[in-house]
């Protein structure tokens, strides 16, 4: 998961797992999320956020370990086509 302010302001658009280990049906499991500051000063990223995630067991012990990076959603502009006067150009 992500952050709801990411969620909702941005979209995934690249995803990297790496499994560590297995675990049982009866495993309690702990989900981290970091955003990460990978980004800070790549104006070639711009608006691009980057995410770390860790599913662990509840003894600390790796099962997945990812990283998603997500841009910014695109910006629907169709709304004010509506407010262009016809025969205007």
């Amino acid at each position: 998961s992500a952050p709801q302010s990411i969620l909702e302001s941005h979209e995934l658009c690249a995803m990297t797992l790496e499994y560590r280990r297995e675990c049982g049906k009866d495993s309690v499991l702990k989900s981290l999320t970091a955003v990460s500051d990978a980004n800070v000063g790549n104006p070639a990223q711009s608006g691009h956020i980057e995410c770390k995630h860790m599913l662990q067991l509840e003894d600390g012990a790796e099962i997945v370990r990812g990283r998603t990076k997500w841009r910014p959603k695109p910006v629907n502009n169709f709304d004010i086509v509506n407010l262009v006067p016809a025969g205007s150009n």
